[in-house]
């Protein structure tokens, strides 16, 4: 009995030394190759280059989100504690130009979710297009700079935008299309007319009230544009069809060395003035010569702005979507520094946003199965979690 455990004990000793051996030769059998966790590592790395990352936390962490901008209500719907939910992506189109992400802002994941795929929402694919307009130049008039647009290509655009299936909405739609995704034509324009130019406003009027279309008007409300202008620009309001946002006041370029004086009275002087002309409060600070600062920002949002354009033309806008430039990420406030673009290139500008409509339109259906099993796993009613 004896011997026979001794042969026993060192048969076992023989055939663990083997196994031991075995996976000292072949170290790929239990462990990732150098070559697998550095294609991950950079592939992480080219990502994080593309577009911002949602951390695998109950709540959509954005690259950016706004700490003073105001954020709705939070939805009924809210993560669970457990099991934790895999990331999200976030949706990149390869028709951004280098240099511009494609940066989120609403932080809770399941808030995002209801609202993406809720009933009565705004499809995914919905995008706004905002258009800068300074002025537009008559027949024979030679244009000397790049902000002027001919008639010629003003009105091609204005119909072509109508035969591809645009329509405008204003200031009050889009901030419900941002902060909720509430219902808006999934080819929406925003007209902005930069500065006061009665004659350009009424350029516009034809084409509005043929297709029932409206038009933003960004004007410095400065004191020194007199009596008679006011009240021309009083009557075109009256017609229903333009939407009144603020432009500063002086059309001050605001900059890290302007007064704090002087940014207050850009802020906060157009809504009293906008108010007593045509009686609504401005919701949208067009930023004078697209500069800005954090403290101006922050200064616009305690005044009640909840959305500010730059003058960058970086792409289209979608709910919780908003392509940005690195400089304007850094502001921290992604509905406060809203792209724009350029009037002279409004034709191709068209066809570019609905490029990247469609990326996203085919992005969402290949995603909708997996977002719709994440808001019915890691979701549901306060109350019964």
């Amino acid at each position: 009995m004896r011997i026979r455990s001794i042969s026993v004990i060192i048969v076992l000793f023989l055939g663990l030394s083997a196994c031991v051996s075995s996976q000292l030769e072949n170290p790929s059998v239990n462990f990732i190759g150098e070559d697998s966790v550095m294609a991950g590592t950079l592939t992480a790395q080219v990502l994080s280059t593309l577009a911002p990352t949602i951390t695998p936390t109950s709540a959509l962490s954005p690259t950016v989100t706004p700490s003073t901008t105001p954020i709705p209500p939070r939805s009924t719907l809210t993560p669970t504690a457990s099991p934790t939910p895999e990331p999200l992506e976030v949706f990149f189109s390869p028709h951004l130009r280098p240099g511009i992400s494609p940066v989120t802002y609403v932080e809770d994941v399941c808030e995002y979710l209801e609202n993406r795929w809720g009933e009565g929402k705004s499809e995914p694919g919905t995008i706004v297009v905002p258009f800068m307009f300074h002025s537009v130049a008559k027949p024979g008039r030679a244009i000397t700079d790049h902000t002027t647009i001919s008639m010629e290509r003003f009105e091609y655009f204005m119909t072509r935008a109508k035969e591809l299936g645009f329509s405008t909405i204003t200031t009050q739609e889009l901030i419900g299309f941002l902060y909720q995704n509430e219902k808006i034509p999934q080819r929406s324009l925003l007209l902005i007319q930069d500065d006061r130019s009665p004659g350009v406003t009424e350029m516009f009027m034809p084409y509005l009230e043929e297709y029932d279309w409206t038009l933003t008007l960004a004007w410095p409300t400065t004191d020194l544009t007199g009596d008679d202008l006011w009240a021309r620009m009083e009557g075109l309001a009256e017609t229903g069809r333009l939407d009144v946002q603020s432009h500063g006041h002086d059309h001050i370029y605001i900059q890290d060395f302007t007064p704090l004086e002087e940014i207050e009275e850009e802020i906060y002087k157009p809504i009293e003035v906008i108010q007593e002309h045509f009686g609504s409060k401005p919701e949208a600070i067009i930023w004078p010569g697209g500069n800005y600062t954090k403290e101006s920002i922050k200064m616009a949002e305690e005044a009640g702005f909840k959305l500010g354009f730059s003058v960058y033309s970086n792409g289209p806008i979608m709910y919780n979507w908003i392509p940005l430039r690195e400089d304007q990420i850094m502001m921290n406030a992604p509905l406060m520094v809203l792209p724009r673009y350029w009037s002279p290139d409004a034709d191709v500008a068209l066809m570019h946003a609905l490029s990247v409509s469609q990326d996203l339109i085919d992005y969402a259906e290949s995603i909708k199965q997996e977002e719709l099993n994440y808001l019915s796993t890691y979701c549901q009613p306060e109350g019964n979690e």
